[in-house]
């Protein structure tokens, strides 16, 4: 909401429910106005200013920190301006940006204050858009912190308020983050944030409260050196090497200067004696051993140093060499995992651990549970969250041989295209292009026939007590476990394929995570006997004795809420 002056108010209030915005909206007619004011100093007319506590403003230090952050995102940038400017007496470009920067960084900290009152946290920003930000305390649900380099290196924090409601989502202006404050400060301000648990919860023991400090927990899993062996089976190296590529590609002086090292030089020449198609294999595999390299690089720097720790009401992660991370999930959040099992990562015996939670944008993840590692601890860490072996290890159902079907169809669709490509490429090329009919096209239909026998393998699922595991995919394969308590909504959809196959797609609704986590191809007669029993009377929809007029079969994809 915006007030005169460009002033903005954005407020939490805690009878809103938890995915709910924390913007506030205009009231329905006939309702009580919010708590929130247009006027210039939105808290000070809700009343939220506690007279008593005092304001406090960022570290001085950020004056610092934010500058140099700023100057090294802006490096390439920096390098390509010095480059093509070498021959040039002044540096005007270049003066101008830093000096923006840090009138930009002053006016910032000058602009910056928060007050942690009785009943509110109170977060005043912006120079030329004034931004309040007022949270309940009731609401507070986690507190996170997070460092990079230059923040250790001055002892600051970026400390950020949590309500569990789609935090993910917020806008910068909506959130409460102080960038930055004095370490020393930090556990004393976040023991003072959390402190109110036991109110929300009367059954929390003195024990179970501090647990909501920094300093207790139990370990769950900590990072180890060998992990990094799975980053190079992932596409973060391809990324980071396609970025460094690009650099070297717009300053053309430093791209020819690589390609004509003599060690580059050797591996092209020898790659190219080779002939087709080994030659093509071998450039291949020789970008792979770089973004390789590049990926255990980057994976150590973002997730060296893991940790997970169970705190009483809280899981805490931790994780990030340059720049650390410590972020708080609330296990009243959780309503399952999901167990990312790529199959270039689970021929290796590895996986991910994703958490399943409501508070978050749809489609962004709260925050990973455990990056890529032995699937053995990934079990191990599900188990220990779930607190039950059961829906880890228990065998999936097997879906009928029709759904088999379907996943070798489907598998082979993008080989008929890859192979009509190969004919095209024979047609324009002539006789030298044979090589690529002989060779490419019996090896991607290997490629693509082991992709769907894998996926035929992943399919499946398990009806537990009050719980939903389902599995699926190959390339992206996933097993996900799902609380009944989450589910809000179940979609039962068949496309004319499915139909003529006689299965069907279940999907369930739930405000955590991705929204909707589904059941591929089951049996279609079976399929609302699924809802039925983790959600008792859903297909109550389906019964109408005053109107026989009206019948709808359950497998005709309508959705039941």
């Amino acid at each position: 909401m915006s007030g005169p002056g460009g002033v903005t108010g954005v407020t939490t209030d805690p009878d809103d429910d938890e995915a709910g915005s924390s913007v506030d909206t205009a009231p329905a007619p006939g309702a009580e106005p919010p708590e929130e004011t247009t006027q210039a100093d939105p808290a000070d007319a809700d009343g939220k200013v506690d007279p008593e506590a005092p304001w406090e403003r960022l570290s001085w230090r950020m004056l610092l920190v934010d500058p140099l952050g700023m100057l090294t995102r802006l490096l390439p940038l920096f390098l390509i301006s010095l480059w093509l400017g070498s021959n040039r007496n002044n540096y005007w470009f270049e003066i101008g940006v830093i000096s923006l920067i840090v009138l930009g960084s002053l006016l910032r900290w000058l602009s910056t204050s928060y007050q942690v009152g009785r009943t509110h946290i109170i977060l005043k920003k912006g120079f030329f858009s004034r931004n309040v930000v007022t949270v309940s305390r009731q609401r507070i649900r986690s507190v996170d912190t997070e460092s990079d380099l230059f923040h250790r290196v001055m002892r600051v924090s970026i400390v950020e308020v949590g309500t569990g409601r789609a935090d993910s989502g917020k806008s910068d202006a909506e959130r409460f983050r102080l960038n930055a404050i004095d370490t020393t400060l930090v556990e004393p301000l976040r023991d003072e944030l959390l402190k109110h648990r036991r109110a929300l919860d009367p059954t929390l023991s003195e024990e179970d409260e501090e647990q909501w400090g920094s300093k207790y927990g139990e370990d769950i899993s900590q990072w180890r050196v060998t992990w990094a062996r799975f980053a190079p089976f992932s596409f973060i190296g391809f990324g980071v090497l396609l970025s460094l590529w690009l650099i070297t590609w717009q300053m053309g002086d430093m791209h020819d200067r690589v390609m004509e090292l003599a060690a580059v030089e050797a591996v092209v020449s020898w790659l190219d004696s080779l002939g087709q198609p080994w030659t093509l294999v071998g450039e291949a595999i020789a970008v792979w051993m770089v973004a390789g390299v590049l990926a255990i690089i980057t994976y150590a720097i973002r997730y060296g140093k893991y940790a997970l720790t169970d705190r009483g009401q809280l899981l805490y992660v931790q994780n990030g060499i340059l720049r650390r991370k410590h972020q708080a999930l609330d296990k009243a959040r959780l309503r399952g995992v999901e167990i990312r099992l790529p199959v270039y990562l689970r021929l290796l015996g590895g996986g991910r651990l994703e958490p399943i939670m409501t508070g978050t944008k749809k489609g962004a993840a709260a925050s990973t549970l455990l990056p890529q590692a032995p699937i053995k601890d990934v079990r191990r860490v599900a188990i220990r969250i779930l607190g039950d072996p059961t829906p880890v290890t228990v065998p999936l159902r097997r879906h009928p041989w029709k759904a088999a079907r379907r996943r070798i169809t489907r598998g082979l669709m993008p080989f008929w295209i890859v192979a009509g490509l190969i004919v095209l490429v024979r047609i324009d090329s002539g006789p030298p292009a044979d090589i690529w009919v002989r060779w490419a096209i019996p090896a991607a239909l290997v490629f693509f026939l082991a992709l769907s026998v894998d996926r035929i393998r992943m399919l499946g699922h398990a009806l537990l007590p009050e719980t939903l595991v389902s599995s699926h995919g190959s390339w992206t394969a996933k097993r996900t476990v799902l609380e009944a308590d989450g589910i809000i909504g179940w979609t039962v959809t068949q496309s004319v394929f499915q139909r003529s196959a006689g299965v069907a797609t279940v999907s369930a609704a739930t405000p955590a995570g991705n929204g909707v986590y589904s059941v591929m191809d089951m049996d279609a007669d079976e399929a609302w006997a699924l809802a039925e029993a983790l959600t008792p009377g859903i297909t109550d929809v389906w019964h109408h004795d005053g109107d026989p007029e009206v019948r709808c079969s359950p497998s005709m994809g309508v959705r039941a809420q």
